[in-house]
């Protein structure tokens, strides 16, 4: 059995050059299954070599849902004062996460992923009902009510952040590596619940105070093949 010997070039203390490990793949292999990019012409990923989405794939939405204007859907259950903002409402609390896009089309499709990392992005603006922070029994301290906040591809929790307590915006993003194929994102929200001493109603009538609105939503995801 031959023995194929490397090319490594001694520096001070014993280390050796960045490119060795190139050296070493190559004197093991043929030269046909050792090309790195390296190896490769300076314009060998112009645009006129690659087909559409060969290296990467944008999904975007500047107003999501953009059936609503960029705001959170409500469920048509929800009972606030006419001049209150599509919201969260204590009845219809969930206890947990749930899509912005209420009753709608909860799932955004990301079709054509052909493999590799996935970058994804969510923006806008938040804002919990002060009578929240506030309590019906005490005035000081505040008791802040953040807003949970998810995003979640086939399924799986990307990246999960607290968010705003009373009115701010917000960006979250993370990154995850999924096989080829249609992918679907999600984008969840997750109120503080309630407590005995939380105001539940607008002023002794029966309106549901609002608990919780985002608006100004967006979203990015960039799929990187290679």
């Amino acid at each position: 059995m031959s023995k194929k010997w490397t090319k490594r070039q001694a520096r001070t203390g014993g280390t050796v050059e960045p490119a060795s490990v190139n050296d070493e793949l190559r004197s093991q292999q043929s030269s046909i299954t050792t090309l790195d990019r390296e190896q490769f012409d300076r314009n060998w990923t112009e645009e006129t070599y690659l087909t559409q989405y060969a290296i990467h794939r944008v999904y975007h939405s500047p107003r999501y849902p953009a059936s609503n204007g960029e705001q959170q859907l409500q469920s048509a259950e929800a009972d606030t004062p006419p001049n209150a903002f599509m919201s969260v409402t204590p009845p219809l609390d969930v206890g947990g996460w749930f899509d912005i896009d209420y009753g709608g089309s909860t799932e955004i499709p990301l079709t054509g992923f052909k493999g590799g990392n996935l970058f994804v992005e969510w923006s806008g603006n938040a804002y919990v009902f002060g009578a929240f922070s506030d309590t019906t029994n005490m005035e000081f301290p505040k008791l802040p009510r953040h807003l949970g906040l998810r995003i979640l591809v086939n399924s799986t929790v990307v990246c999960e952040h607290r968010g705003p307590a009373y009115h701010e915006s917000f960006r979250i993003f993370g990154t995850g590596n999924f096989p080829p194929g249609d992918l679907s994102m999600r984008l969840q929200l997750k109120v503080t619940s309630v407590g005995p001493d939380d105001p539940l109603t607008a002023n002794g009538v029966p309106d549901d105070i609002p608990q919780a609105h985002a608006y100004s939503n967006k979203y990015l995801a960039i799929g990187r093949f290679r």
